[in-house]
């Protein structure tokens, strides 16, 4: 008998514990348990829409009680304090049916990144971050009350990675739409980026088209810019003052400090844990770490970039090897696919790099193809049919409501 606990209801772990729960149905010898403080899944990459308000949280968001039900694993919704490893238990955060430890055979951290403050002054105090979905729906709460403003709101973004560049667009595509409640207020959006282009880890030929569609959008693009501190509705920024009613940031990535203290397990300098190309850690055989959390080396030296495409994949291989491992049969290395770069600039337009970077495509279609994306993963969790009858449900929507669900009054 095996017991696997999975810790993170992200992409990653909420696909591995859907497909381990459906490979072994009607085995009573293996469990799969998923261990997330939250109750409800919202995709990550899409946090950015959640904060504007046209993310659908009714249709796509799942519930990990109802889906655990329907897929055969246990949920806990707790999250994960601690760890010991010679007894194999992990500590939770709250009791959970008056224990707070939980057993594993064999454990897998799936707890992704957040965004990089690099403990600049005043940013964690007065600064957004879009890490959660709870984060995200703050945001927008925060983004109503300036719509109702009868004067120009401005909001900053710091970082113009692809959480940044998007929620940017999201943010303009907005300040177009609202225009039809004919409110007297406007959103103005600066985006903020230290690099001397926006998407610096993409192709120099994308991230010139996304700033050119930026800029069309109305989105003001400050490159080479420094934060130097951050204050309430202030930022310093080579050593000018921005001001702004609301301020994002979405710059950096590293993992939850707590990973550094986990039992002795290997991490480098942003907290990731150091694993093989088995995606087994360095130090214990039993724990395995996908996702934003792992630093996992590939044959050319290289390591898997933390996007949700790595994410995916890590989580179908994953199940793989564990199908392999109760078979006595020895792990496979995990290589990483990479299938290029989509970016969102708006519901309409999108940029893509595919062929290993060599060929860049923007339009609609792309933005269909980005939505795929989407769809793929939903597919995972429920199958085609649910999804045709989601994407069918969302259409009906779309042509009875207004672009944004949220209430403006």
């Amino acid at each position: 008998m095996a017991n696997f606990v999975v810790v993170g209801g992200g992409a990653a772990g909420l696909e591995l514990v859907t497909r381990l729960g459906k490979s072994f149905a009607g085995n009573k010898q293996h469990t799969v348990t998923l261990v997330e403080p939250s109750g409800h899944h919202l995709w990550k990459p899409r946090l950015h829409e959640i904060a504007v308000g046209s993310f659908d949280n009714e249709l796509d968001a799942v519930s990990y009680v109802q889906h655990s039900v329907c897929n055969g694993y246990q949920f806990v919704q707790a999250g994960m304090s601690g760890l010991d490893r010679e007894s194999k238990t992990i500590v939770l955060d709250r009791d959970v049916d008056g224990n707070n430890t939980l057993s594993y055979d064999y454990l897998v951290m799936a707890v992704g990144a957040v965004s990089n403050d690099f403990k600049i002054n005043g940013v964690r105090e007065h600064c957004l971050f879009l890490d959660s979905s709870e984060q995200a729906l703050l945001a927008w709460e925060q983004i109503k009350k300036m719509l109702q403003s009868s004067t120009q709101q401005r909001i900053s973004i710091v970082g113009a990675g692809a959480t940044g560049v998007e929620l940017a667009s999201e943010l303009a595509k907005l300040n177009q739409q609202l225009s039809r409640y004919k409110m007297g207020g406007s959103l103005a959006v600066t985006l903020i980026e230290a690099a001397d282009r926006v998407l610096p880890a993409s192709p120099k030929c994308m991230s010139e088209k996304v700033q050119r569609k930026l800029e069309q959008q109305g989105v003001t693009v400050q490159l080479n810019a420094k934060v130097q501190s951050a204050s309430h509705h202030q930022l310093i920024v080579n050593d000018t003052a921005i001001e702004a009613q609301l301020q994002v940031w979405a710059a950096g990535v590293k993992c939850a400090d707590w990973l550094a203290n986990l039992d002795g397990l290997e991490t480098n300098r942003i907290n990731q844990i150091r694993v093989k190309p088995t995606l087994q850690t360095t130090l214990d055989d039993s724990v395995f770490v996908i996702g934003d959390n792992a630093e996992c080396p590939q044959p050319d030296g290289s390591m898997v970039p933390p996007r949700a495409q790595a994410a995916n994949q890590e989580a179908t291989h994953l199940a793989k090897q564990f199908k392999r491992l109760i078979k006595d049969k020895p792990l496979q290395p995990f290589i990483f696919k990479d299938g290029g770069m989509m970016i969102a600039l708006g519901h309409d337009y999108a940029v893509g790099s595919v062929m290993g970077n060599k060929l860049v495509l923007r339009g609609r279609w792309v933005r269909n193809i980005y939505d795929t994306i989407f769809r793929l993963h939903q597919q995972v969790l429920f199958g085609w049919g649910r999804v045709s009858a989601l994407m069918i449900l969302k259409r009906v929507k779309c042509l009875l409501n207004p672009y944004y669900k949220g209430s403006l009054s």
